[in-house]
């Protein structure tokens, strides 16, 4: 089994693979294209396993002016 984390901005939907992981290193900046990985990996067969709301977004708090976050835990059969 693989897994892979994700993050979600709530207020518009974009998504992004969490720094560090092998994929995206800690030193390379994300263009713009590369916000909105979840519905490709959900197309690969990832399955979201878990969600996690992180800063306003874990009080509950659904403003336009404050930043809202998911922390997505994805995982995917080796075999797939």
């Amino acid at each position: 089994m693989q897994y892979r984390y994700i993050v979600v901005e709530l207020r518009d939907g974009g998504s992004w693979h969490l720094y560090g992981d092998k994929d995206r290193p800690r030193e390379k900046p994300y263009p713009s294209e590369a916000l909105g990985v979840l519905p490709d990996l959900l197309a690969d067969g990832w399955i979201p396993v878990r969600e996690t709301p992180v800063g306003a977004a874990n009080m509950g708090i659904m403003r336009s002016d404050i930043q809202a976050y998911c922390l997505v835990l994805l995982s995917k059969d080796d075999n797939s």
